[in-house]
């Protein structure tokens, strides 16, 4: 059984020292799971208020996979901040370099990738071909989309411009919250426009609250990675498993379709119907899940 209990270490990158986060037996093929920009290596925690919580229901009865996690640099964990951002492909690298120290023979046995982590992923397989045998991405794709470009351009705006800093995080992470959710959700969730606007920015307050500066270096660090990268998917012989989410305006539908299109071995897509947003990569796990522990744990895999 994988306890959502973490044993957390330490590796010196080039990049800086990055914090990363091992559940279930050292012994057993590695699986990396990551998250968004705002997530931590805190996957799953007993009292259940780990980052990605609703996934460990899937694997909380095997005993043959080890999962591992990292805070992301200039991230909400315990990694560094640098002086300057890092690009996807340096994230990438500094994951494949603490890989190589945990790891006896550097193999990974599946990378599960949701929204930034999804990328993350994406750039690990294109750099690391031997080292991956399949690579799940929900709720990502190999570029940005202009809507959540331009949504992230507005939130290094306020972050730059609001005379009040910790007024222009507040602003910042409540227009972010609002472009992770649907327009349908809003909706049905909450009867003005008032007490949405309130729910937003308690968000941004929380993210405050909880995490100070390292709140700042979400927006000057890590959001401005979003807005410029761009990876090639066609040379990616790694297996593939892709989810999107309907309401997904951060990575939409279109642009997951464009990069089934481009990967040569893309062994199944699967389109979740979801109120949620982005988030749906959160919310809605057991609408994917099947098809995520199929994807990771057959023998083998067949391209569609």
């Amino acid at each position: 059984m994988v306890l959502p209990i973490a044993r957390s270490f330490h590796t010196q990158t080039p990049y800086g020292r990055l914090k990363g986060y091992r559940y279930g037996f050292p012994d057993a093929p590695a699986i990396v799971v990551q998250g968004g920009i705002s997530a931590t290596g805190k996957l799953w925690t007993p009292s259940g208020d780990g980052w990605w919580q609703s996934l460990h229901r899937l694997f909380a009865d095997t005993d043959d996979y080890q999962f591992i996690s990292f805070d992301y640099f200039g991230g909400l964990g315990g990694s560094d901040c640098p002086d300057t951002p890092l690009s996807v492909r340096e994230h990438s690298n500094a994951i494949h370099h603490a890989l190589q120290a945990v790891l006896p023979d550097e193999s990974l046995h599946g990378w599960i990738g949701g929204s930034f982590g999804g990328v993350l992923g994406l750039q690990y397989a294109l750099d690391n071909p031997e080292s991956l045998e399949r690579l799940s991405v929900i709720g990502a794709a190999h570029k940005p989309s202009v809507h959540s470009s331009l949504l992230r351009y507005f939130q290094q705006a306020l972050i730059q411009r609001c005379n009040d800093s910790q007024l222009g995080i507040v602003l910042a992470r409540a227009l972010a919250m609002l472009s992770y959710r649907s327009a349908e959700e809003f909706e049905s969730r909450f009867s003005s426009s008032d007490d949405a606007f309130e729910y937003l920015l308690y968000k941004g307050e929380r993210l405050l609250k909880e995490n100070g500066n390292s709140s700042r270096s979400l927006f000057t660090h890590l959001t401005p990675v979003l807005n410029e990268y761009s990876i090639n998917p066609e040379p990616i012989e790694t297996p593939v498993h892709l989810v999107d989410f309907t309401s997904d305006t951060i990575a939409p539908p279109s642009l997951v379709t464009e990069l089934e299109t481009l990967l040569p071995n893309c062994t199944s897509h699967v389109s979740v119907q979801s109120e949620y947003g982005h988030d749906g990569f959160i919310k809605n796990v057991p609408q994917y899940g099947t098809s995520l522990t199929h994807f990771l744990f057959e023998t083998h895999l067949e391209t569609t």
